[in-house]
């Protein structure tokens, strides 16, 4: 045998090992292309029965509704202004001194007539001890003085005796007359310089008094100017100091409102903007000064702090009657939804089928003004005894399919 003939024998496996592969593909081809054309004319599940099922919609979304009322109330505006203490205070020294001691820091709170400094009183001390005894002194003058003016009256009515019984001269009584005179004006004399010595210590008790530097007004500190050691004068600010309990807002209220403030009296809250603390108005007063530029006016609302939340400075505002009470659709006002398309309000209106769920409509409204949680309306399709969705209206689209938990939900007809 040859080598040639060896070759060609150990070929012809190989090509037997490709045509099986080859048939092998050419089966699964034929398999596929017989499945895809069965799945293609495959009926689709359901048709041609009678009562199959629809394909199914929008799934059902889980609400809270509540109704629509109709409540009386008045269209209020808002107004913006800020805080101001009732009273504030650069609380100053009275006398000169070096300052002893500061009995307060930032922050604390005070009741009228607390101590809050200390100025050093050995010098008006001295000063005092000295107008004591110049006082001790000018009373000892006035017990001599009069003990010489009892002497000088009782000599000129022994003297007058004796003169009447020609026992002494003329001159003698004049003298005596002069005398009593004399001693007379010098205890008034002495009376007065002690009147005055005992005006000088009073004095002096005033201003050591005052060394001890005092609130005028329950308050809380906001400034400390001193500190122990240094030197003040009459008049220097030692803290400053607003003050508590009482607190007034500053609303900037347009002028055509002038008269809803009179009609409004003290039926106003006050809201701060930043922690949301709200208080009842105590009084009301207008300030009768109309910005030329803004055509603004301030109204002086005073309101009671007594958590001690308000503080000066702080943004509030207020919601000002300005029209009459009126009756007007009112819901929740979670029930509000606000979007680029304007205000609306999800109703659960009538089922679909008989019997069916609930569906959400979508209701265009014009939200007038909100008080107290409530949001007060304007719409030409929604009625008192409607049911508005509360909880899960920022998920609906129209037509969703509502699963109500509230019991007693009311549907529209």
């Amino acid at each position: 045998m040859t080598p040639t003939d060896k070759n060609t024998k150990k070929e012809n496996p190989s090509s037997g090992g490709a045509l099986r592969w080859v048939v092998l593909a050419v089966i699964v081809a034929g398999a596929l292309w017989f499945g895809l054309k069965a799945i293609r004319e495959a009926p689709v599940a359901g048709e041609g029965e009678e009562g199959a099922a629809p394909p199914s919609g929008p799934a059902p979304a889980s609400v809270i509704v509540a109704g629509v009322e109709k409540k009386t109330a008045a269209e209020r505006r808002r107004v913006v202004g800020s805080l101001r203490a009732k009273s504030r205070a650069e609380v100053a020294a009275q006398e000169g001194g070096a300052v002893e001691s500061v009995a307060v820091d930032e922050g604390d709170l005070v009741k009228k007539g607390d101590i809050i400094a200390t100025i050093d009183a050995r010098r008006l001390d001295a000063e005092l001890a000295q107008a004591i005894a110049q006082a001790t002194a000018a009373e000892a003058m006035v017990t001599q003085r009069e003990a010489e003016a009892k002497r000088a009256t009782e000599d000129l009515k022994m003297k007058k005796e004796l003169g009447d019984q020609r026992a002494v001269s003329k001159r003698e009584v004049l003298d005596a007359e002069r005398e009593a005179a004399v001693a007379q004006a010098q205890v008034r004399a002495a009376s007065d310089q002690s009147e005055a010595a005992k005006s000088a210590r009073e004095l002096l008790d005033v201003r050591r008094g005052d060394l001890e530097i005092k609130a005028p007004f329950d308050g809380r500190v906001v400034s400390r100017h001193v500190e122990p050691g240094e030197w003040v004068s009459a008049g220097t600010a030692v803290v400053t100091l607003v003050s508590t309990g009482e607190i007034e807002a500053w609303l900037d209220v347009p002028e055509r409102f002038v008269s809803s403030i009179e009609a409004a009296g003290t039926d106003l809250k006050v809201v701060s903007d930043g922690s949301g603390e709200a208080a009842e108005a105590k009084s009301v007063r207008r300030v009768p000064d109309v910005d030329q530029r803004t055509r603004l006016f301030s109204v002086v609302v005073t309101i009671d702090d007594g958590k001690g939340a308000l503080v000066p400075g702080m943004s509030v505002h207020a919601d000002l009657p300005v029209g009459e009470s009126v009756e007007r659709l009112a819901v929740p006002v979670d029930a509000i939804m606000v979007t680029r398309e304007g205000t609306f309000v999800f109703r659960a209106g009538k089922p679909a089928q008989e019997g069916g769920m609930p569906v959400s409509e979508k209701i265009p409204v014009e939200e007038l003004f909100r008080r107290d949680g409530i949001a007060y309306l304007n719409s030409a399709t929604l009625n008192a005894g409607d049911s508005v969705v509360v909880e899960g209206n920022e998920r609906l689209f129209p037509g969703t399919p509502l699963m109500v938990s509230q019991p007693g939900a009311i549907v529209a007809e």
